[in-house]
């Protein structure tokens, strides 16, 4: 086997050896990808919880400063958290005994 036919076998060699290097590395970029959008969707739903709890003591009658959880400090709990009535205004009154 000439010089360059061993040259051109390395190097054929070490294209063959980056793929697989090259592929794991890209698994790695997609599972982080993935952890981030499960750390933000979490992230979420903790902030619509406090959002929720806060208006709910609201309509209680519950004092501010004693309340749990937090008002809706980034003004996107109407469009972001399902379930919470729009910017906290419910007018339904709870039966008291």
């Amino acid at each position: 086997m000439s010089n360059r036919n061993l040259t051109d076998l390395k190097r054929l060699s070490m294209g063959f050896g980056a793929l697989p290097l090259a592929c794991a590395g890209l698994l790695v970029l997609a599972n982080v990808q993935q952890t981030d959008r499960e750390v933000a969707a979490e992230m979420q739903r903790q902030y619509c919880a406090g959002v929720a709890t806060w208006q709910a003591e609201a309509r209680r009658g519950i004092a501010p400063e004693i309340r749990t959880g937090h008002p809706d400090y980034e003004d996107i709990a109407d469009e972001q958290c399902p379930g919470i009535p729009a910017s906290g205004n419910s007018q339904r009154q709870l039966a008291s005994n």
